[in-house]
């Protein structure tokens, strides 16, 4: 399973989102298309967990705790689910577009609004991540985390894909 790097497809309504600080997007060739919708993308990417990202979001946690920024456990991803398919917020996130093709959510906290997209197209899943800053804070935090959003955000979406057969 190969993830490629990739524009912010065209079609995708995150394209359209004004003022942002930093836009990236991931690809890869889904195994099953037309069996998948992005609202279970969406649940199984921010529920799988791999004691390296457990770690790591454990040392974040710790690391911002100081400066009032958002903490927590990970989400169930049957919950993280049924709110997404009832357009509702659960936990740290909140459902902030979602179409046939494509479901987008806001985390959204006093430094930064980061803002993702799960968007199905021609047999393709892409995973966008677009973010704004609130203020300074958002901009040294993010800037602080970038090389491992990068890396977390490219490996998760990989291991996602095999693991759940997409």
């Amino acid at each position: 399973m190969k993830v490629y790097k990739s524009p912010l497809p065209e079609n995708s309504r995150i394209i359209r989102y004004p003022d942002a600080n930093y836009r990236d997007c991931f690809r890869c060739r889904l195994q099953n298309p037309g069996k998948v919708s992005p609202n279970q993308v969406m649940a199984a990417f921010w529920t799988t967990s791999p004691a390296w990202l457990k770690f790591l979001f454990r040392l974040r946690d710790l690391l911002v705790r100081p400066f009032g920024l958002k903490t927590g456990e990970g989400p169930s991803r049957e919950k993280l689910e049924e709110a997404l398919d009832n357009g509702e917020s659960y936990g740290f996130m909140s459902l902030a577009e979602r179409t046939a093709d494509e479901t987008i959510v806001a985390l959204d906290d006093k430094h930064l609004v980061a803002y993702m997209s799960i968007y199905i197209e021609g047999g393709e899943v892409f995973a966008s991540t677009v973010v704004r800053y609130h203020n300074k804070l958002g901009v040294v935090y993010f800037n602080l985390i970038r090389p491992f959003h990068v890396l977390v955000v490219k490996n998760l979406f990989k291991q996602m894909m095999r693991e759940r057969g997409f």
